[in-house]
This record gives C-alpha cells, structure tokens and sequence, in this order.
C-alpha cells in the first residue's frame, strides 16, 4: 500500500481504526516501524519526563502468552508488530537518577541555575505524586497515552493500522515480559499492522454535541 502522505491530518484520523484483526502475511518495513516508534519517542510529556519505555514483543510464544491474558484478543497475534508502552514508576520519584539525568539535559548557565531547576522538580514531584505507587502510575499512564496515540497518528499516515488496547490484565501481562511492578507497569499495548478487513464505519458525536462554547 502506498503511502499516504498527500493526506490531511483529518485524512489520517479517519483513516486510522481500532483494527481488531490483522493481515499475518503482510509485514511493516523495518524503516516504516522505526519512524512510527520516532513518533512515539519524541511525544510531549508533562514536566519532559518521558515517562515512559517501549517493549515491542516479536516472539510468538511470548504473544501467545500475552494473548490469553488479553481476553483472547487476535489483534495480539496477528499483528506485524506489538508494541508493549510501560509506564515508569521507580525512576519518577524525587531524586532518582533518571530524574537527574533528565535535568542534565538543560544547557545550565552556573551551578545555581542547575540547582534551582532541580529543587523545581524535587518540589513539584513530592507535592504532585508524593513518592505514592499509585499516583505516579495514574500521571504516568496518561503521558503513555500520548506516546501511543503519536505513534498510532504516525502509523495511519502511512498506510499502518494499530489498536490500543487496556483490555488485559495488566499485572499478569507484566509478569509475562519480567517486569519490576516497582520499576515499571504495562499502561497501554498497542498492535501494528495492515487490515485483514475492510474498515467499519467511524461514528462519532456531532460537533455541536460535544463543544460547549464559553465567551
């Protein structure tokens, strides 16, 4: 399939769809998958954290795994590629290391200028997420859902389709790839691929539904 970069931005949105069964026998092309994962890398995130990791699971008996703790969800193991997006958890408490290394990226202008940015993200982390497991999965798991809508957007401009799905269980899918639940959880898991089907038709509210003007 050729890609659709003559496509406007609305294109690609209405293009793109919850593909929920995928062609086995078509494959994405390695540089196809690594701009999509481009896409993904360079995705906003509060406070530049990056809160996020990718995991993107090829082997099948792993996929097999995953699918039974998915629901029994085909798109798991018809897909080209399955991308597995983690959330951080460890390295976004206050004084970790991660969060040193992601200060070190300013271009600092004095030793000052670098503690004073440090002392911002130390405060604004122990108010906001308190060191708690549980609320820097939830702020984590939102920042994921950016990265994994950029790389789904990025997909259907080239003609790939993709899934996200939470419809698994979370805790076991993470025992499944060996994941540290202190370090890391499995916030969203996105398939790749080309549709086996035909797109279904997109309903959606009208537009006077769903914006409240306010001037």
């Amino acid at each position: 399939m050729e890609h659709l970069d003559s496509k406007n931005y609305l294109e690609i949105i209405n293009f793109r769809h919850a593909c929920k069964i995928f062609d086995e026998k078509k494959k994405i092309k390695s540089s196809d998958f690594q701009f999509i994962l481009e896409a993904g890398r360079l995705s906003p995130s509060s406070l530049g954290l990056e809160q996020w990791d990718f995991i993107v699971v090829q082997n099948p008996v792993m996929r097999e795994k995953i699918k039974e703790k998915s629901w029994g969800q085909t798109q798991i193991t018809t897909c080209s590629h399955l991308v597995v997006v983690l959330a951080k958890i460890s390295e976004l408490k206050s004084g970790s290391e991660y969060i040193d290394k992601m200060i070190d990226r300013f271009p600092f202008k004095s030793p000052e200028e670098r503690a004073a940015k440090e002392e911002f993200y130390k405060t604004k982390l122990a108010q906001k997420l308190q060191d708690n497991d549980e609320i820097i999965f939830q702020w984590a798991h939102e920042q994921c859902l950016f990265a994994a809508l950029n790389m789904m957007n990025a997909a259907a401009s080239i003609g790939v389709d993709s899934c996200p799905m939470e419809g698994f269980e979370r805790e076991e899918v993470g025992k499944i790839l060996g994941i540290d639940p202190l370090k890391h959880r499995v916030a969203i898991i996105v398939p790749f691929g080309y549709r086996l089907n035909e797109q279904p038709p997109k309903y959606r509210r009208d537009m006077s539904d769903v914006v409240k003007w306010i001037e």
